[in-house]
């Protein structure tokens, strides 16, 4: 649950390090004019300037955007080097360098409300920093229930690209008439659209041209990867 803002998480989060903005802006590479935005509160800081800034500060991205979390960023190990002295066998392994960030996961996607805003948050899914260009957004979503089913298990975190529209085909999150979204395959049609279960003992859901209008039914969210844990 949100019990702070950004805007005072950060300047906590600058007088515990001992930090200017002046300094946050060197170290991260965000300009000196979006620091004064963040810490003012006209504006809070998107997916990859948020990992810039916590892991600059040394702080987790969820206590920064004001969740009552601890402070500390404590998924990542106490220490690099319990990284850094990992014999690594280059002949199985290759080491990269790609920066991740991490984007929330959600147990449901309620209606009107941002995806930055949703205080439901289950847990976080790193994703390569790269899939942010272009102001990309993501979130992730826990299945739970079976309509989805073969492709999709309950337990299952199925990453989302936010996007208003969708190919015919495309497992996407759907809102329809205001309610919480819902997930499906979307079959389009000349005039209509299908939100299909993909479980034939749920029956799909059929709309007309007219419906699509004044329901809505709204995309805001396509599939773009599954991820499934085989065992606990």
């Amino acid at each position: 649950m949100l019990e702070d803002t950004f805007a005072n998480r950060l300047k906590k989060a600058l007088n515990y390090n001992n930090m200017r903005p002046i300094d946050l802006a060197n170290k991260t590479g965000i300009s000196k004019t979006q620091i004064s935005n963040y810490l003012s509160g006209n504006y809070k800081a998107k997916q990859d300037k948020l990992y810039i800034i916590a892991k600059t500060l040394n702080v987790s991205e969820a206590w920064l955007m004001g969740y009552d979390v601890d402070m500390d960023r404590d998924w990542l190990p106490d220490n690099e080097e319990d990284i850094t002295n990992i014999n690594i066998d280059n002949a199985r392994y290759i080491e990269t360098t790609t920066k991740t960030i991490r984007i929330p996961v959600l147990g449901k996607v309620p209606a009107g409300i941002p995806i930055e805003a949703i205080e439901d948050i289950l847990g976080y899914e790193e994703i390569p920093a790269s899939m942010l260009k272009g102001d990309n957004n993501y979130f992730a979503l826990k299945i739970d229930g079976d309509s989805m089913f073969p492709d999709y298990k309950t337990g299952d975190i199925v990453i989302i690209k936010q996007q208003p529209d969708c190919n015919s085909g495309d497992d996407c999150i759907v809102m329809v008439n205001g309610d919480d979204a819902t997930f499906k395959r979307v079959i389009k049609q000349e005039k209509s659209i299908i939100l299909k279960p993909l479980n034939n003992e749920y029956e799909p859901y059929y709309f007309d041209e007219y419906e699509i209008m004044t329901k809505p039914v709204k995309i805001i969210g396509v599939a773009i990867e599954v991820r499934r844990k085989l065992r606990k």
